[in-house]
C-alpha cells in the first residue's frame, strides 16, 4: 500500500505542479489508496485480534511486533531531493505517504490497545448491570436472565478461559450448569441419577483432548449461539420473560449431535426425561427470580 501510495503521489504531482493523470484518473487513483489503506488497516487489526486465539496468553507478542516494524518505519529518516535513501532503503519506504500510511496504523493499532486503559470510564459507555459478564452474542436477550442463569453465563466465559479457549462452546455451558449446583438444570441432571462431579470429569476430558480449538476474537461458537437462542424461545414458548438454567439445558439437549448433550445422553439423560422433568419442577419465572434475590 505504501509503495502504491508512493507511485500515486508522484503521478498526482503537488499542489501547483502538473499532473500525469487526467481529472478522472486522479479521481480513481485516490479511491484506489483510501480503498487500499482501509483494507491494510482492517488486516492489521483482524490479525492481531484474532492472535489472541493462536497465541494465548501471550497475545500481546504480536502487539510488540507490530509496535516494533512499525516503529522503526517511522523514525527511520525521510528521503531528501538530492540524497540517497537512508541505508539503501527503497525510496518508497521513506516517502511522505508511507510515513503517512505507517503513522496511522501505528496509533491506530497503540490507541486501540491502550483506549481500555487511558479513556475514563464514561467515554468508554457502560453497559447495565445485569449484561456486564454476558458473554457476546447474548446482545440481542441481555436482561432476560436469571440470577441464576447470568452466573451460568459468567461460569461459561471462566472455563473458556481456564482452557485458554477464545471462543465459548456448549462444553463450556455445561461445565457451567454443573457447577451453578443451586440451579433449576443441576437439581435436574442430579434427580435424573447423573453426578454432577462426574460429568464434570467427563466434559474435562472432552475439553482436554481438543486443545485450544476454539479461536478467534472472542465470543461465543455457532452452535452454543443457536443454544442460548433456543433457550430464549423455549421461555416466551412457556410465556416466561426470563430464561432459566432450565432453558439453557433444554436448549442444550435440543441438539443430538452437539457434543455436550450426547455426553449427557451416554449418562442416560435423554432429551424427553430432561424436558419432563424440568416441566416436574417447573422453570424458574420472572416473580420466581425475585423472590430468590430478595
Amino acid at each position: 500500500v505504501g509503495y502504491y501510495a508512493y507511485r500515486a503521489d508522484q503521478v498526482l504531482g503537488h499542489g501547483p505542479l502538473p499532473s500525469s493523470a487526467s481529472a478522472v484518473g486522479a479521481y480513481v487513483i485516490t479511491l484506489l489508496i483510501a480503498l487500499l489503506t482501509t483494507a491494510a488497516g482492517g488486516t492489521a487489526m483482524l490479525g492481531l485480534f484474532h492472535s489472541r486465539g493462536l497465541t494465548g496468553r501471550f497475545y500481546w507478542l504480536s502487539y510488540v511486533v507490530v509496535f516494533v516494524v512499525l516503529g522503526l518505519v517511522l523514525l527511520t529518516p525521510l528521503a531528501r531531493f538530492g540524497f540517497e535513501a537512508w541505508g539503501g532503503l527503497s525510496p518508497f519506504l521513506v516517502s511522505v505517504p508511507t510515513r503517512m500510511i505507517v503513522g496511522v496504523m501505528f496509533g491506530l493499532v497503540l490507541f486501540a490497545g491502550l483506549a481500555p486503559i487511558l479513556l475514563p470510564e464514561g467515554w468508554r459507555g457502560r453497559a447495565p448491570v445485569a449484561r456486564e459478564h454476558a458473554p457476546a452474542g447474548t446482545g440481542g436477550i441481555a436482561g432476560r436472565f436469571t440470577p441464576s442463569a447470568w452466573r451460568v453465563l459468567s461460569h461459561m466465559q471462566e472455563e473458556a478461559k481456564r482452557f485458554e479457549h477464545a471462543f465459548m462452546g456448549t462444553e463450556h455451558l455445561l461445565l457451567a450448569l454443573v457447577r451453578e449446583s443451586q440451579g433449576l438444570a443441576a437439581r435436574a441432571i442430579v434427580n435424573l441419577g447423573a453426578d454432577l462431579e462426574e460429568v464434570r470429569v467427563h466434559i474435562e476430558r472432552v475439553l482436554g483432548r481438543r486443545g485450544s480449538l476454539f479461536t478467534g476474537s472472542g465470543g461465543l461458537t455457532a452452535r452454543c449461539q443457536r443454544v442460548i437462542e433456543e433457550a430464549a424461545r423455549l421461555a416466551t414458548q412457556h410465556g416466561d420473560r426470563i430464561v432459566g438454567t432450565g432453558h439453557l439445558l433444554r436448549g442444550l439437549m435440543g441438539d443430538s449431535e452437539d457434543a455436550a448433550a450426547q455426553l449427557l445422553e451416554r449418562m442416560g439423560l435423554s432429551a424427553v426425561l430432561v424436558s419432563e422433568e424440568l416441566e416436574r419442577l417447573g422453570y424458574e419465572t420472572e416473580e420466581s427470580a425475585r423472590s430468590r434475590v430478595g
